[in-house]
């Protein structure tokens, strides 16, 4: 069984890509006119992102030890 898809409908769908494209580049040439000419707004990008990659559940690191074996390692072959 075919599916049949009419040409306007292909058309509608079409329409919005570059109209979201559009509505994505402008706020991004915004947001980089304010971080250019307004010192304070690279201060607030910043905050935002070192807030967004905190993880408050990390413990602090202490210091490492390494595992040392008991016992010296000897190989047994089978002649």
């Amino acid at each position: 069984m075919q599916h049949y898809q009419d040409k306007d409908d292909l058309r509608e769908t079409d329409s919005w890509i570059p109209l979201v494209l559009a509505a994505h580049g402008v706020i991004l040439l915004v947001i980089v006119a304010l971080v250019a000419n307004v010192p304070a707004v690279s201060e607030w990008v910043s905050a935002a992102a070192q807030a967004e990659f905190v993880n408050p559940d990390v413990t602090p690191v202490g210091p490492t030890q390494l595992a040392q074996p008991a016992e010296q390692t000897r190989i047994v072959r089978n002649n």
